[in-house]
């Protein structure tokens, strides 16, 4: 198919439209062409965490209501063999010290509060949390498929609070697949850290907040240490850029 003389015409007067129409956009863009086409993602401005108040926390004491507490180690040799076994996954971390001193050690120990109350615990390091979430939904498989008493995963894990929400939204998706009644729910808390969560900068910036603006800190995103750091914004009324892709 071959054009006519006036069809060829046309064409050119086309390209000629085109090339003008794009030229008038590349300039009224200002060199933008592609953004002022296709914007991008408008940019999260940076705000002022809300200030969060927490309760006055109690010094530990050697007295409870005016008389003195007196503490008894237990023995190292470990006792209550005779029940079943419970598995519980720990971190190394001071907020755990209460739980392994009950325990009176790796495995309940005689005269140990575990042990008082019938427990055979057994407390095994794990410093992985998806290895922790592995175990939880191994327990769960060997229970759903009719042991009453599985040999194999953990009946319970230990962690930071502040990172409950995720951790058990990771783990319970998977365990729904077993049945609705398969759910890792948070039973109790076994202490708080003693100064190993913390937001550290430098000491300018304790001295004069204001001058941590444009800092950069490294933080697990929704965890403890992040937490802490949100919270210092907030007290002292400064902004943090929320977007997680800057």
């Amino acid at each position: 198919m071959r054009l006519t003389p006036v069809g060829k015409i046309i064409v050119l007067i086309l390209i000629l439209g085109a090339a003008i129409g794009g030229y008038q956009l590349w300039t009224r863009s200002g060199g933008k062409l592609m953004s002022t086409i296709a914007p991008g993602a408008k940019e999260k401005p940076a705000v002022v965490p809300v200030r969060a108040d927490l309760p006055e926390a109690n010094d530990s004491s050697t007295t409870v209501n005016g008389s003195k507490v007196t503490f008894t180690p237990p023995s190292k040799t470990p006792g209550c063999t005779d029940k079943p076994e419970v598995r519980m996954l720990v971190w190394a971390w001071n907020a755990q010290m209460g739980l392994m001193l009950a325990n009176g050690g790796p495995q309940a120990t005689s005269g140990s509060r575990m042990c008082d109350h019938k427990v055979n615990l057994k407390l095994i390091r794990q410093d992985d949390v998806s290895k922790m979430q592995e175990a939880l939904v191994a327990f769960a498989q060997e229970l759903h498929d009719g042991n009453p008493n599985p040999t194999k995963g953990a009946n319970y894990v230990c962690i930071m609070g502040d990172g409950g929400a995720t951790f058990l939204k990771g783990v319970n998706d998977t365990l729904r697949r077993l049945g609705p009644e398969y759910s890792a729910k948070v039973v109790g808390s076994c202490g708080y850290s003693r100064g190993e969560d913390k937001f550290m900068g430098p000491p300018s910036w304790k001295e004069n907040p204001a001058a941590s603006r444009g800092g950069l800190v490294a933080g697990v995103l929704r965890d403890g240490d992040w937490n802490i750091a949100q919270k210092w914004l907030g007290d002292n009324g400064l902004r943090n850029n929320p977007d997680e892709k800057t």
